[in-house]
C-alpha cells in the first residue's frame, strides 16, 4: 500500500488559528503533531477504524487547535480532511458501495455541525451518496464521554436501505460508534464506521 498524502498546508493553518509552534517543531498533520496511524479500534466488541491518533505530549494543544478548527467551519479545511479519509477508505475498499453517514450533531447545536460537513464532503470525494441517517439530538455542556449518559437514544432520520459507512472526526471512548452502528445492524444492513482521530500515542 503506498503511503498516504495529505493536501493540507499545515504553516498556513497554524498561522490562520495563531498556533505558535517551538522551532524545528514537526509538523506532520494538520494539527501540528498528530500522528498517521490507521487502526482497528472496539468498544464491547464493536469495530471501527481511526486514521490519526493524538501524540501525548503535545494532545492538549492539538486539541485546542481542533477546537477551533471546527468552531471556524472552514470549507477548505472539512475538504482537506475529507481527502485523507477518502484517500484511507479508496486504499483499504477500493470502493465504497453504499451511502455515508454522520454521528448525530449534539454538543456544537449546530445542524450543520463539523462531524455531518465532513461525512457529507467525504462522500462527495469517494463518490458515494450521502444520507442523514439519525436525528440530531443537541445537548448543552462539554462533549466529554461522561456526558454521554445524558444523550437519549438515537432517533431515526431515514433508515438505511443500502450498507453504511459512519464517518466522525473524533473518536474518543468509542461509544457514540458503537450505539450507530449497532443501530444500523439491526436494519439487516452492513455498516462500518471510520474516525480522521482516534486514540493517543507515547511515541
Amino acid at each position: 500500500m503506498p503511503p498516504m498524502t495529505s493536501a493540507i498546508d499545515f504553516s498556513a493553518l497554524d498561522r490562520a488559528l495563531g498556533i505558535d509552534r517551538p522551532a524545528g517543531a514537526d509538523i506532520p498533520s494538520p494539527l501540528g503533531s498528530l500522528i498517521l496511524r490507521p487502526a482497528v479500534r472496539s468498544r464491547n466488541a464493536v469495530a471501527f477504524l481511526s486514521l490519526r491518533s493524538w501524540r501525548a505530549d503535545t494532545k492538549a494543544m492539538d486539541l485546542k487547535a481542533l477546537k477551533e478548527w471546527k468552531a471556524a467551519r472552514t470549507p477548505a479545511d472539512i475538504t482537506a480532511a475529507s481527502e485523507e479519509i477518502a484517500s484511507f477508505v479508496g486504499e483499504l475498499m477500493g470502493s465504497w458501495q453504499g451511502v455515508v453517514t454522520n454521528i448525530a450533531c449534539g454538543h456544537s447545536r449546530c445542524a450543520e455541525c463539523w462531524g455531518k460537513q465532513l461525512a457529507r464532503e467525504t462522500a462527495r470525494q469517494i463518490g458515494a451518496p450521502f444520507v442523514q441517517l439519525f436525528e440530531d439530538r443537541f445537548i448543552s455542556g462539554s462533549s466529554h464521554p461522561k456526558e454521554f449518559r445524558r444523550l437519549g437514544p438515537l432517533v431515526w432520520h431515514e433508515q438505511p436501505t443500502a450498507p453504511v459507512l459512519i464517518v466522525d472526526d473524533l473518536m474518543t471512548s468509542g461509544a457514540h460508534f458503537e450505539e450507530a452502528l449497532v443501530l444500523i445492524r439491526t436494519t439487516g444492513q452492513p455498516a462500518m464506521a471510520v474516525a480522521w482521530i482516534g486514540g493517543t500515542l507515547t511515541a
